[in-house]
């Protein structure tokens, strides 16, 4: 809890803050952040703390990284991809993702029913094809023949979104395309 957190770590000098991260249910995540006063606090800590054991566990203790700066999250392959017909299968997900690079896996989401639930997700084998797919496939379009469906898919989430969309499909009526 917050108060070990702090009892542990305020040996080494003044903290500003300190927090550990929780789930929803309050439930521990199994990490921290303690924000001293100094960096000369914060590197004793560093040093005399990483590496122990507390409560049964080994911990890691390190400079704090945004992240953009944490190493190996550069090099991401894998992509959430919403908006996917619900007629498509894995199979045709695959398909159309290939085009810009070799997949490493890929699934649509289903539901209890092993219905598709519209969202999925496709890794690549590397970084690169990642980053083409996303330039390429973002906002690609779906001919009408593709799906069962004749609504207009845009990005987006929440209610005003929503309502957005809604009103733009009620104005494209009847237009033969959506997109993914």
């Amino acid at each position: 809890d917050n108060k070990a957190l702090y009892d542990t770590f305020s040996l080494f000098g003044n903290i500003l803050s300190c927090k550990v991260v929780t789930d929803r249910s309050g439930k521990s995540r199994g990490y921290g952040f303690v924000h001293f006063e100094t960096v000369e606090a914060a590197n004793e800590a560093i040093r005399k703390i990483n590496g122990m054991l507390i409560a049964g566990k080994e911990v890691f203790v390190g400079k704090f990284l945004k992240r953009n700066e944490r190493p190996g999250t550069t090099e991401w392959t894998n992509l959430y991809v919403k908006n996917i017909p619900k007629s498509w299968s894995d199979e045709k997900l695959k398909e159309v993702f290939t085009t810009v690079g070799e997949i490493a896996s890929c699934v649509i989401m289903k539901d209890s029913e092993g219905k598709s639930k519209g969202f999925g997700f496709v890794d690549y084998v590397e970084h690169d094809s990642a980053v083409k797919a996303i330039e390429e496939m973002n906002k690609y379009e779906v001919e009408e023949s593709e799906t069962s469906s004749s609504e207009k898919v845009e990005e987006g989430s929440g209610e005003a979104e929503k309502k957005r969309i809604r009103k733009e499909r009620r104005r494209r009526k009847g237009r033969r395309r959506r997109r993914c």
